[in-house]
């Protein structure tokens, strides 16, 4: 099964959440104390993300989002932010 143009932008999108998150860490290391660990906030912004492809998707304009595309991204990106960390 090939992926459309929109779930693809969608799990990049997420990845590249994910490297953004890492680089922060390494920068201002003092965030990782904060309420909500730093691997977990890629998943806000696929939040964000999905929402806006559900209204596409509603309206015709999109392929929706499958679960396997959103737990691909978001664990993609909690790992690649728990990667940079122990190694940054």
């Amino acid at each position: 099964m090939a992926l459309s143009r929109g779930r693809l932008l969608y799990i990049i999108a997420v990845l590249i959440s994910g490297i953004a998150v890492g680089l922060l860490m390494l920068q201002q290391p003092h965030l990782q104390q904060t309420a909500v660990p730093p691997a977990a906030w890629p998943f806000a912004v696929s939040l964000v993300l999905d929402l806006a492809i559900g209204q596409l998707a509603a309206q015709g304009r999109t392929e929706p989002l499958t679960m396997g595309d959103r737990f691909v991204a978001v664990v993609g990106a909690g790992l690649i932010v728990t990667v940079m960390v122990a190694l940054g």
